[in-house]
This record gives C-alpha cells, structure tokens and sequence, in this order.
C-alpha cells in the first residue's frame, strides 16, 4: 500500500500511509479494481488528521498498471510547535518499476510542487521551487524497489533473518539502506472485522516504524503504522477499507 508514500511528514516527520501492490502483482491484465482506505492520524494520543489513499488497477497500451492517490490533510497545534499539511500524491507503477510520481500541496506554507518519471534507466525528479527547477536523478540499477512498493509485505522471513534492501525513498528523493524484521503473524481489526497480517519493523538513516501489513494476493494493504521521526511518534490506523471491481 504508500499505502503509498501513504503517506508524508507528521509534525516533521513521515506518515506513509496508501495502499499500493506490488509491481510483481501487477499481472492481471483486464481486470480493474479499486481499492480505497481511510486513515486516521494521531500524535500523542490527540487526533491530528486523516489520510486517503485510492488504488485503481488498470491497463495501458496493453499492459498492465496501477494508478494511486493519496490525499493528505494534518493540522496540529501543540505548546511548542505547529504543523499543517495538505499535500496530494500520485503515481503509477507498472511492470516492476515505478514509472511516475507526483507529490503538490503545502507544508507550513510552504508550497511544494515534485513531479518524477522513470526514463532512461534513472528516475528523474524535477522540483519546482519559488519560480525555479531543479533535477535529481537516481540510476534504476542503485536501488531495489521503491517506498510505494511496501516490499516488506512479501518478503522471505521464514528463516526469521532480518533483510536489508536498497530502497528509493521518494519523500527524500535518495536511496537509503533500510532493514526489515518480522515482529510476528497477526491480526488487525478495521471497522469490526479482523484481517491476517504480518508486522514488520523497518528502519534506515531517517526514518523507523512499525507496520501492520498484508498481501492479499493482488494488493498489499497497510492497516497501521507506528513511528518515531525527528521530533514526535506518530500513528496510522485504517478506520475503513474498501474494495470494488
């Protein structure tokens, strides 16, 4: 799921909350699904914001993609700082890549404008800041997968060693080494009703969390997230999840 970068700062630091399949899942050519969820965000157990993310699977020029949206609104307001946030995200994967990527809106008033595309073997971002562009690129063969792929939600644990990828974090448009652990099999209620899932603890140079997540056959969905940044910890949970074909 970016559950799909769901998820992306909470009072200074990520919230990824989105619900995203893998590229490998991305198989079924001429079947179209959408999936929805909404998130609650809260810090220090004060309710702060939600998240929705929306997933439509799909087929362009004969094959097979998956077009995701994430919407974003955080407002919060603490003895010692504030934090507002309304920032939609967008992209599509197809294949094993992840082809494009968009992130608008504002941050502390801030306006912030990235637009990516996979091209040439290099993800390329271009940001657009106060009137001027600026272009990062990153070599496809430096990086694994993506943050908007969750490959935690299918990775090999069975021999329970902790994996270490090389991923594209596309909130900080750079490759980080992040590692993963399998916490245990569980289960998540959302709206009363329970779903399998594995929690996954995952980390790198600036970022660590907790996840709630599965693989369904077709759609990795996230139904928590718990984290610490910079400044404050911070919770993702799935209030409701929905799908329709």
């Amino acid at each position: 799921m970016t559950l799909g970068c769901l998820f992306h700062r909470c009072i200074g630091i990520t919230v990824v909350a989105a619900l995203f399949p893998l590229p490998a899942s991305i198989s079924s050519a001429g079947t179209y699904t959408k999936t929805t969820a909404h998130y609650s965000v809260s810090s220090m157990g004060l309710a702060i914001g939600d998240v929705t993310t929306t997933q439509r699977m799909g087929e362009e020029s004969g094959v097979a993609s998956l077009n995701f949206e994430t919407r974003t609104a955080v407002k919060a307001s603490f003895l010692w700082m504030g934090y507002h946030q309304d920032t939609t995200e967008k992209g599509t994967l197809r294949k094993h890549d992840l082809v494009s990527y968009s992130r608008k809106g504002r941050e502390n008033g801030v306006t912030i404008d990235i637009e990516g595309r996979l091209e040439n073997s290099s993800f390329r971002f271009e940001v657009r800041e106060q009137g001027t562009t600026r272009s990062i690129v990153i070599p496809r063969n430096s990086y694994d997968y993506t943050t908007m792929e969750c490959p935690e939600a299918r990775l090999d644990f069975s021999d329970n060693t902790p994996v270490t990828l090389n991923i594209l974090d596309v909130e900080k448009m750079a490759v980080v080494k992040r590692n993963y652990r399998l916490v245990r099999n569980a289960h998540y209620t959302v709206a009363g009703k329970e779903y399998p899932c594995r929690i996954v603890d995952y980390s790198d140079q600036n970022k660590k969390a907790r996840r709630w997540i599965t693989w369904d056959g077709s759609t990795v969905v996230m139904y928590r997230q718990d984290g610490k940044g910079e400044k404050n910890a911070y919770s993702v949970q799935a209030t409701s999840v929905t799908k329709e074909m």
